[in-house]
């Protein structure tokens, strides 16, 4: 950006006797333009004395002065402070080292999480269907986002709407678990940090409480710290990647599509388990838990530690899975058509049209292969070795006879379908 531009006595001069022809009721449309091509001004200007021109000339200077001081705080392309970047890049490094140093201390101190503990699983969950109005211009992308994830219909009518009543809600819930009026920290993955605190703002702009009393920190770090001490208990993993494991241990699919943990409303949706928040939650407690039980001693339990699925039942065996195999029964059950549904792709249709438009019945599959017909391959190179070979009309006939049969031949292993 350029630099900023001191202004001289003859400016300070403007704003004085615009101030004063102002006062006696002159309108200057233009602002200083007007009064710079005012031939009045100039002409005052011009019959002051060096004594009276001295009063300018010292608020230009000092007015310089002030510029100079300004310009050290340089400015970014976009007209960003440099300093007021710097202090805020300050003040996220010191809340890392803060956070870093808080997850020390919870370590020390039991390794307890308060909701969640490495000795009894998950004890006690919040949940909250949000269903706020959708601000103006983020209509489709709040579909898409719908269509695509959770699976909530944009609007939902049995969420709740109101924010101050959501933190009330979660006040409520954190109130027991404070720790010296403070409350307990809470984590999440990296990459939903920035909507974590998004949310967490929005609430107590709206309950009109301070944010700052709610500290979000990333569950990677928290699995750093635990690993960084229990991983030496353990011989088959690798200390110096502790730091990967932090990051790909919570992508793994390894609880993903165990169902159970659902809220009432992804339990009867497809796909609810991967999208669901309340099931995301005890997917990662499993993960903490198959990571750190074992080198605290502590017995897997399942339902708690670990998913209670059908294979760790003692009465199960291969004649129930074949028993459950031929019961079941496949239903033509109608879905309802929910609003993510509608969105329309460029062209003005949507997915679910295409859909149908494009994709054959059974019974149009098996018409369409029965009236097909294979496609006849004629061999021209065959063709003209038997003309050249001899000029007899007799001979020709042969040969065409003979290249036909093995057209004939060769179409019984050619199978096209178009």
């Amino acid at each position: 950006m350029p630099k900023n531009r001191s202004r001289n006595a003859f400016f300070f001069f403007m704003a004085d006797w615009k101030k004063r022809e102002e006062a006696q009721g002159r309108a200057f449309p233009n602002g200083f333009k007007d009064v710079q091509q005012d031939p009045e001004c100039n002409a005052e200007w011009q019959s002051l004395t060096k004594q009276e021109k001295g009063r300018f000339e010292a608020m230009a200077k000092n007015d310089k002065i002030a510029s100079q001081i300004s310009d050290k705080d340089k400015k970014t392309s976009f007209g960003e402070s440099l300093i007021m970047l710097q202090q805020k890049e300050k003040e996220e490094h010191m809340f890392i080292k803060n956070m870093q140093e808080n997850i020390k201390v919870i370590i020390d101190s039991a390794v307890n999480l308060n909701f969640f503990s490495l000795k009894n699983g998950i004890e006690d969950v919040h949940h909250t269907i949000v269903s706020a109005k959708i601000p103006l211009g983020y209509r489709r992308e709040a579909l898409e986002i719908s269509q695509n994830s959770h699976k909530i219909p944009v609007e939902y009518e049995g969420g709740e709407i109101d924010f101050a009543v959501m933190y009330d809600k979660l006040a409520n819930f954190l109130e027991s678990r404070k720790i010296v009026d403070q409350y307990p920290y809470l984590y999440t993955k990296k990459a939903f940090t920035q909507v974590a605190q998004s949310l967490i703002a929005r609430l107590c702009n709206a309950a009109q409480q301070d944010k700052e009393q709610f500290k979000i920190y990333e569950l990677e770090s928290l699995f750093i710290h635990l690993a960084n001490e229990l991983f030496k208990k353990r011989e088959d993993r690798d200390m110096d990647l502790i730091p990967v494991y932090a990051h790909k241990m919570f992508e793994n699919y390894t609880y993903r599509f165990d169902k159970g943990f659902e809220c009432h409303f992804h339990k009867y949706v497809d796909g609810g388990p991967e999208y669901c928040s309340k099931s995301v939650l005890q997917q990662w407690a499993w993960t903490l838990c198959d990571e750190f039980c074992a080198p605290l001693n502590i017995e897997m339990q399942p339902g708690i530690h670990q998913p209670d699925r059908f294979d760790r039942n003692p009465n199960f065996n291969e004649r129930n899975l074949m028993s459950m195999m031929n019961n079941l029964q496949i239903r033509n059950v109608p879905q309802a058509t929910s609003e993510s549904d509608r969105v329309l792709s460029m062209t003005g249709v949507s997915e679910q049209y295409r859909w149908n438009r494009s994709s054959r019945t059974y019974q149009e599959e098996m018409r369409r292969r029965n009236e097909s017909k294979p496609v006849e391959v004629i061999d021209c190179s065959k063709s003209q070795e038997g003309t050249s070979t001899s000029n007899d009309k007799s001979s020709i006939t042969k040969s065409t006879d003979q290249s036909k049969m093995s057209i004939e031949e060769r179409t019984e292993y050619v199978c096209f379908f178009i």
